[in-house]
């Protein structure tokens, strides 16, 4: 768990300043919001805490670059989505893979693990609607600081954190009256 990690600082900084201390502050202030962040887009507990493992363990090695930023969670929040989008990647390969495998040797694929209801609509999302959906309903972003940390326009992110929406409430269930979105409005 993200609470039982050890700062050890070797040495100080100029000034009695230790390097360490800024980064256990920025760790503090955004470890919580990233691993639900991390959870959404993966769905799974143990994955997310290892995403935002590996994203600190990123910062921590980049320290005199990110140090510097003027907007280090919106630095964590592009590194942990990276990492998810690679993990993603990794997983699909593996799975397309082991079903050729699976396709030759005449087994047949074990049954599935399911997923939550939301997790598996948030999955089929669109990468973009998926992610701006999470940085605003979920992180707490505005549209606007979303926006720039996806390096679109914010009208943009509007628009796709309103088809995320519509189609979540359509995949859910929760609305009948979605049904009118077309299909071209999903792949954007």
């Amino acid at each position: 768990m993200l609470t039982h990690v050890r700062y050890v600082n070797r040495g100080e900084g100029r000034g009695g300043f230790r390097p360490g201390d800024a980064f256990r502050r920025l760790f503090e202030r955004t470890g919580r919001s990233l691993l639900a962040q991390a959870y959404l887009l993966t769905g799974d507990r143990q994955e997310a805490q290892d995403l935002v493992q590996e994203t600190f363990l990123r910062a921590w090695r980049n320290w005199a670059r990110v140090a510097t930023l003027d907007n280090q969670q919106a630095w964590l929040r592009r590194v942990l989505y990276n990492l998810a989008v690679n993990r993603w990647r990794s997983v699909s390969l593996r799975r397309s893979r082991d079903s050729r495998l699976s396709r030759v040797d005449g087994a047949s694929p074990g049954p599935g693990v399911g997923h939550l209801d939301v997790m598996s609509a948030l999955r089929t999302l669109p990468e973009n609607q998926r992610k701006s959906l999470v940085l605003v309903a979920i992180v707490g972003l505005s549209p606007a600081e979303a926006a720039r940390d996806m390096g679109a326009n914010e009208d943009t992110v509007r628009v796709w954190v309103s088809r995320a929406r519509a189609r979540m409430k359509l995949l859910l269930g929760l609305d009948a009256t979605s049904s009118t979105s077309g299909a071209s409005d999903d792949r954007r």
